[in-house]
């Protein structure tokens, strides 16, 4: 009887405890599998680490750094609040260095301003452009003169084209005058709709006859701009998304975000903001190719151009079939010192000098190790290329070099100052 009593209590006491029993087992097994579901949540939070931003500088400290930087801006507040906001859509931390890295370009190149003030455009410059723009777009059977004629005369006699171009004063003027002229001149009412959004050899033409090729505060060349939603949208903008381009970029906000898209958003693998101050004028990855010019050059021991260009391109930024100095100076040393690479592969390689895949390719790797083992010196990854821009009107002519000076200085004098 007692046992049959003790059998029951037990059978009941499992009976109640199951529920509770199956809980520890779930516990368990989740705590036994949470590796395995912990390991690709730390992956993630590290592959993508950058998205998980600090806090950084507030605006308010930004406004007063921008304040010491350019005392006359009279919207700082305005300014500092685009600039963070354009660091955070590209994912970019807002920390001191790059906020006085964002500051000392856009003092440099615009002195805060959305739309830069140009030179009043001479009347010789004028029928130079115009004569140009007859040429290469047979504007309805127009000579210079008869254009002239045209541009003084429309789209009224005391509003004209002619005398909006002679005194505009500032980029933005200038290059809607010249869109609005082009409107007029080129499309008919009843195809402009359709050249606008589909005529892809026209769109080339008029963009490379549009004298504003940099924008902005930070002045940001147009045709980056679109390579950049060109490989976000993967297919060609319409003529009428690249003037919507054009007009985002004389915002503050448009402005700011491309440029610190273009000033901080990729790997560069630099030590120093110094080089992708050189690489914001000279072009992205410039300063490491100048680097790399520079080690062709001492292994073949003869000067090669240290312009951060591998290969030659024409206007749209495409590579050429021409063979550059560069290319020719670095089939000379795989040769010289029987690295066993083809002419194929080498160009194909250097068809990546403005990716950062570069530094991993045969050729890359191949001679920086062959000086390494050579000279038993580390190489130069990076050197501040050697070339002269012709900038806008809004900016003097200055070397790749004395810019990066010019704006390195800045962006040591802010980095002193919170």
């Amino acid at each position: 009887m007692k046992l049959e009593l003790l059998g029951s209590a037990l059978f009941k006491i499992i009976k109640l405890s199951l529920p509770w029993l199956f809980v520890i087992l779930v516990i368990v097994l989740a705590t036994w599998q949470s590796p395995n579901v912990k390991q690709p949540l730390d992956g993630i939070q590290k592959s993508d680490r950058e998205t998980v931003l600090m806090p950084g500088l507030s605006t308010k400290q930004i406004t007063h750094l921008i304040a010491r930087a350019a005392p006359n801006v009279s919207n700082s507040e305005k300014w500092s609040t685009e600039l963070r906001n354009a660091l955070e859509a590209n994912h970019l931390e807002s920390s001191h260095e790059n906020i006085c890295a964002m500051i000392a370009i856009i003092n440099q190149v615009s002195s805060f301003e959305s739309s830069p003030r140009i030179a009043s455009l001479s009347d010789k410059a004028l029928r130079e452009h115009m004569a140009k723009l007859v040429a290469t777009l047979s504007l309805r059977h127009h000579t210079v003169a008869s254009f002239e004629a045209w541009l003084k005369h429309k789209p009224s006699i005391k509003n004209n084209y002619w005398r909006r171009l002679r005194t505009a004063k500032t980029q933005q003027v200038l290059d809607i005058t010249y869109r609005k002229i082009i409107a007029d001149q080129v499309f008919l009412p009843d195809t402009k709709a359709n050249v606008l959004q589909d005529n892809a050899q026209l769109r080339d033409i008029i963009e490379d006859n549009n004298s504003i090729k940099t924008i902005g505060a930070m002045q940001v060349r147009v045709s980056f701009v679109v390579s950049i939603e060109e490989q976000r949208l993967k297919r060609a903008l319409t003529l009428a998304e690249i003037w919507a381009i054009r007009d985002q970029l004389y915002t503050g906000k448009g402005g700011m975000y491309y440029g610190a898209l273009l000033l901080l958003a990729y790997d560069g693998g630099y030590d120093k903001k110094l080089y992708r101050f050189a690489d914001f004028n000279a072009g992205r990855y410039a300063s490491r190719n100048a680097g790399f010019q520079a080690t062709v050059a001492a292994l073949l021991d003869k000067p090669v151009t240290t312009d951060g260009d591998l290969l030659i391109y024409d206007k749209q930024g495409i590579p050429t079939n021409t063979v550059s100095n560069s290319e020719k100076a670095i089939n000379a040393v795989i040769q010289k010192y029987h690295l066993s690479l083809t002419t194929a592969q080498i160009h194909a390689d250097l068809l990546q000098e403005k990716q950062s895949n570069f530094q991993r390719t045969p050729t890359y790797l191949a001679i920086t190790q062959q000086y390494q083992q050579l000279t038993h010196k580390p190489v130069l990854f990076a050197l501040v290329p050697n070339i002269v821009l012709a900038g806008e009107k809004t900016i003097p002519r200055l070397s790749t070099d004395k810019f990066t000076k010019m704006v390195n200085n800045r962006y040591q004098q802010c980095l002193k100052k919170q």
